[in-house]
């Protein structure tokens, strides 16, 4: 009797074990099935409001024009783009090629409202075999310092303020944020002109910490005469420190080579490119501590909000792990750079070499 039992009771434990799994495996197949029409269900248009002069066929064209530029460019952070044929052609019949369009009264004139189907701002960036921005990516502090006639000061006075808005506005058109030290009594503690005019780093890092930022751009700049100027641009991340020398004769050309250099920077370190679909690779990930339904539905909609991922499908599941394919992400160092927000997972094993392949770890909250 007591070894019937025994056996009964291992027969039941076994059932509702494989009875876990089958509910997780249909659980996983609803939600893959689903995965890619919900994801596009959730995207909504992208705005984007244009001043312009009037109502005319001209104005709406080149308004149109300029919308899809700006999209394109907070999605990648890439000018290179723009020269791109295919978005070339698109940009020349952008008005077509807009979801709707309409205008809107401000005080100060009226403005052409573009909105912009974001699946069309990603199938243009692939056909340029662009890239775009993880949602990871941190803004920079910029700590700028001048020479001029009366020596060498912080770049914070009201002479910079115009070239402070038309830098932030430069690199928010990019899609990342520039931040500016305060220059209080805390700063000036670690650092001073002459600090930053020596590109003396460790202090300056120092600084940074206050402000919880690691990537650093430093703008060295002597003044000239009719608002020229000539100095260097220094970027400087936990990565390494890269300089360009500038001499300018307007806003814009003195912006334009420390955009460039940190910008390459900063989409070599947080962009990631878009497969198509003749180039579609599959990754096997194997996830661990998934215990409940609870669990799994948690561990679902994660997975379900990692950018530029297409589709999910299970592989297997065995006992507390689940092994799922992802489609829609090229490579391993890409996934490891979408799923950086998703705090409730951690890489065993980030190598898909490896005997294990890729392992992660969820974590019940």
């Amino acid at each position: 009797m007591l070894i019937a039992r025994l056996k009964s009771e291992h027969l039941t434990v076994t059932f509702r074990r494989w009875e876990n799994a089958m509910a997780l495996l249909t659980c996983w197949l609803m939600v893959g099935m689903s995965l890619h029409q919900s994801a596009c269900a959730q995207t909504a248009d992208i705005v984007v409001r244009i001043q312009v002069p009037n109502r005319s066929e001209q104005a709406m064209d080149e308004a149109a024009k300029e919308a899809f530029e700006q999209a394109l460019l907070k999605r990648s952070g890439d000018r290179a783009l723009l020269a791109h044929p295919e978005v070339r052609r698109t940009l020349a019949d952008a008005r077509s090629n807009l979801s709707l369009y309409q205008f809107e009264r401000t005080v100060s004139g009226t403005r052409f409202v573009a909105h912009i189907d974001p699946i069309m701002i990603d199938d243009l960036i692939k056909a340029a075999n662009g890239t775009i921005w993880a949602d990871t990516r941190p803004p920079i502090l910029l700590w700028l310092v001048v020479d001029d006639r009366m020596g060498r000061r912080f770049g914070n006075t009201p002479a910079e303020e115009t070239l402070w808005v038309d830098l932030s506005d430069s690199f928010d058109a990019l899609g990342v944020k520039l931040r500016r030290p305060l220059y209080d009594l805390s700063d000036s503690v670690l650092v001073s002109p002459k600090t930053l005019w020596d590109r003396d780093f460790g202090p300056i890092v120092e600084a940074s910490e206050r402000y919880g930022m690691t990537h650093l751009l430093v703008g060295r700049l002597i003044g000239l005469s009719n608002g020229r100027y000539i100095g260097e641009w220094v970027y400087r991340d936990s990565s390494g420190e890269q300089s360009v020398s500038v001499q300018a004769d307007s806003s814009a050309a003195l912006i334009a080579p420390g955009l460039s250099l940190a910008m390459g920077e900063m989409r070599r370190q947080y962009a990631v490119s878009l497969t198509t679909q003749g180039t579609q690779k599959t990754l096997q990930v194997r996830i661990r501590n998934v215990i409940s339904l609870e669990d799994f539905m948690a561990v679902t909609q994660s997975i379900a909000a990692i950018q530029t991922l297409e589709h999910a499908r299970p592989i297997a599941v065995q006992g507390d792990t689940l092994t799922v394919e992802l489609t829609g992400i090229g490579d391993a160092e890409t996934l490891t750079r979408l799923m950086a927000p998703l705090t409730n997972f951690t890489w065993v094993s980030s190598d898909p070499d490896s005997d294990g392949g890729l392992i992660l770890n969820w974590l019940d909250s």
